[in-house]
């Protein structure tokens, strides 16, 4: 359980997707954390701080006059390891921006001596209104970890971001964060220039991010090979550990180019999105931007081979009879031609492997010319293809090997950017 012994306030704002808070409460609470809850008014209307008293086993505090509580606003995140607002409503993230405290959950924010994470939910207009933007960055400038709302419906009816991300997706964020920092306490006493990323340190708050400065492109999911206007082959890659690797790029300050295959994930907050479908889509697309980046990880899984003809037509029964024949052609291998390009970047390529994994990915490593591979055991049926969750072995050029056990698969893209980012940095520092 990696959030054992943390204590967790949990603040829910007024929005709709404050139904979902239960379900957070429990899988937080799954994980080993302490949680505490203090909600709005507003809050309380959708759902019952009954029903989060029982699940949490603490008092609900609503309101700062309610002289029937036994909870003091300044208590209550005086020994917290973290403060998650989810979800945070455009009112609440103004009141945060401007340092008021007219309610218990503001208060308690504005008291808490640990790290603040907001997780936004609200209509699609009102998060991209200038105003809720400027006060999202006013929160980032102080430090306030965003978790950025997907793309999707919403309650209103309308579809576009601002939508809450699902509980598992908070916890998995909230387990990175526990895992790269420590998220030791810190005094905001010193806040780094608006321009500079932030990294908490054991006292308070330093501009530096390991990504800052870097161009990262990365290729996620799967490829397509027609066959005929109907049939593909393809593979059960989902995308989502690129996508993953993305995000944690991006957040460690780093200009993120992701060149992804056919999935209909959302894109990551700032990041700079390429679809494409077949492998020579993909080959294409990221010889296009050799020159403009600093490293490629290749996560793809591309297809090894496609179609001699692709038939313009449906193929059907009564054409081909009992069996078929299809020729196939091997394509070009995109990670071995950035690997041996010149001028090179930091490569990185991912090995989805069923057996030998040790072996095959130390030989791709020689033979595609790479700084860094990554075993992927997509054997096991807890992790890889399609799995919320990943466990990976890392090789580098000396035959050294880092392994990360399983945890879900942004917590292992945050850990996986972190070592990325400072093997590329040794590198550059050996070669000067």
């Amino acid at each position: 359980m990696q959030l054992e012994h943390k204590k967790i306030i949990l603040g829910i704002c007024g929005g709709i997707a404050a139904y979902k808070c239960p379900e957070l409460l429990r899988l937080l609470k799954k994980q080993g954390a302490d949680v505490h809850v203090v909600m709005t008014e507003a809050a309380a209307q959708i759902v019952s701080p009954t029903t989060l008293q029982t699940l949490s086993g603490h008092e609900v505090p609503i309101d700062v006059f309610d002289g029937s509580s036994h909870i003091d606003h300044i208590a209550l995140g005086a020994d917290a390891d973290l403060m998650l607002i989810a979800p945070a409503t455009a009112n609440t993230i103004a009141k945060l921006a401007c340092g008021l405290a007219d309610n218990m959950l503001t208060c308690a924010a504005l008291a808490a001596n640990c790290p603040l994470v907001v997780a936004p939910a609200m209509n699609s207009r009102m998060y991209q209104h200038a105003a809720t933007q400027e006060n999202i960055a006013t929160l980032k400038r102080r430090g306030v970890f965003i978790i950025p709302p997907a793309d999707g419906d919403l309650a209103c009816g309308e579809s576009g971001p601002g939508r809450m991300r699902e509980p598992a997706e908070i916890v998995a964020y909230i387990m990175a964060l526990f895992s790269r920092e420590g998220l030791p306490h810190f005094e905001n006493t010193m806040l780094p220039k608006p321009s500079e990323p932030l990294e908490i340190t054991a006292q308070k708050l330093l501009p530096k991010a390991n990504g800052a400065g870097l161009r990262v492109l990365i290729t996620a999911g799967p490829t397509e090979e027609p066959i005929d206007p109907v049939r593909v082959i393809t593979n059960r890659s989902s995308g989502k550990m690129g996508f993953a690797l993305a995000q944690a790029a991006r957040e460690r300050g780093a200009a993120v180019t992701l060149i992804a295959g056919p999935v209909t994930l959302p894109t990551p907050v700032g990041v700079s999105r390429i679809n494409v479908k077949t492998a020579q889509d993909m080959y294409d697309a990221v010889k296009a931007k050799l020159d403009d980046v600093d490293i490629v990880i290749g996560c793809a899984a591309v297809s090894d081979y496609r179609l001699a003809y692709v038939y313009d037509k449906k193929l059907t029964k009564e054409e081909h009879g009992d069996s078929m024949t299809l020729t196939l052609i091997k394509n070009e291998d995109i990670i071995s031609m950035v690997g041996h390009s010149s001028p090179r970047p930091f490569t990185v390529g991912f090995a989805a492997e069923t057996n030998e994994g040790d072996k095959h990915a130390r030989e791709k490593l020689q033979r595609k010319n790479l700084d860094l591979i990554v075993l992927n055991d997509v054997s096991r049926s807890d992790v890889g293809f399609n799995s919320d969750d990943n466990a990976v072995t890392v090789y580098d050029r000396d035959g050294q090997a880092a392994a990360f056990d399983k945890a879900p698969k942004s917590v292992i893209a945050s850990e996986l950017m972190n070592f990325i980012f400072e093997a590329k940095r040794a590198a550059a520092a050996a070669k000067a």
